[in-house]
């Protein structure tokens, strides 16, 4: 039987294939716990991550959405649709690097190839590679999911595949919404990591906000209408936990290559925005591990030596996990 006929089933762990979701290639990947749908002509990016047992989905949108691309915006700012993007080479600011524009997001704007690594009713992995255009690097992330658990592990790998030294700076801008996030959310770090405000410098210790007087709890949501600075969390360890507090009794454990994302951009946007792109319409927050404090942009990064490097033909591996667990009654966490 010819392989373009691919049998089928509903049970155990499973890839479904040659779909698409509003004009985008995508790619659905499954277990009995979890369904998470994957656009791959836009960063692989999910678009669904969606918890069965509670019929909840993990990735907030924005209130335009997912839109058809278009010529007249073609950047990460003006196509941001919310939910979570891989970030290379530069994860701040668009500008120009060793000749070359390189790209905010680049990755998370162009499309992914893949291939099916694995695939049983135990255990599936499915590669994505993107070859960036600005720079001569090559990422690979391989999605690793089993049956039975609620976790989603990523494994990837940058390639510089040219003979001279690359510089670049590299994460994951992982948001958080409704319906997952609430007022009633809650963060978790390890009490007393290093926090920075990284408009004015100053510091204090998790759960603590730099610079105020009074005491002010970052592990709790501020109330709709609070202007927050973005924060820079120095993370060793590399893990958080992120409790829903929409009455699902979900919370969400991410865990990271702290070695490669030292820190953690705590983006704080309680629909206090009153501009352009949000318009104080979005209650949401960011919590991104990146390999830079806030906002460094790689020209500004490489100069001041925090910039990931690569020599000639060499690579770099780190790894991300997600994963969720239920938790209960939430009023009693």
């Amino acid at each position: 039987m010819s392989s373009y006929y691919k049998p089928y089933r509903n049970h155990g762990c499973r890839l479904t294939e040659d779909l698409q979701y509003k004009g985008y290639r995508a790619l659905m990947l499954e277990n009995d716990l979890l369904q998470v749908m994957l656009l791959l002509d836009r960063g692989g990016e999910p678009v669904r991550w969606l918890h069965k047992p509670t019929d909840t989905d993990l990735i907030w949108h924005t209130r335009t959405g997912l839109l058809p691309a278009h010529g007249l915006y073609p950047d990460y700012q003006m196509t941001y649709l919310g939910g979570w993007q891989e970030m290379l080479p530069e994860v701040s600011r668009t500008h120009e690097y060793r000749g070359t524009t390189v790209h905010r997001g680049e990755t998370s704007i162009t499309p992914w190839d893949y291939a099916l690594v694995r695939e049983d009713e135990d255990e599936l992995r499915v590669r994505l590679t993107n070859r960036l255009r600005s720079l001569p690097l090559k990422v690979e992330k391989t999605f690793i999911m089993r049956r039975g658990e609620t976790t989603v592990r990523l494994e990837e790998t940058v390639y510089n595949e040219s003979q001279v030294p690359m510089e670049f700076n590299w994460g994951h801008h992982l948001a958080y919404g409704a319906p997952f996030l609430s007022e009633r959310s809650r963060i978790a770090f390890r009490p007393g990591l290093a926090v920075t405000n990284m408009e004015s410098g100053e510091r204090s210790a998790w759960p603590a906000m730099p610079g105020m007087a009074g005491p002010i709890d970052l592990s709790v949501m501020a109330a709709p209408g609070t202007p927050r600075p973005l924060l820079a969390v120095e993370c060793p360890e590399g893990e958080y936990r992120l409790t829903a507090g929409n009455g699902s009794g979900l919370s969400l454990a991410v865990r990271w290559d702290a070695a490669v994302w030292p820190y953690v951009w705590y983006w704080q946007n309680f629909a206090a925005d009153p501009d352009a792109p949000f318009f104080g319409c979005e209650y949401n927050i960011g919590l991104e591990p990146f390999n830079v404090p806030s906002k460094w942009t790689l020209a500004e990064a490489a100069e001041r030596g925090a910039a990931l490097q690569l020599g000639p033909s060499g690579s770099l591996a780190a790894w991300l996990e997600f994963e969720l667990s239920e938790e209960g009654n939430e009023d009693e966490a």
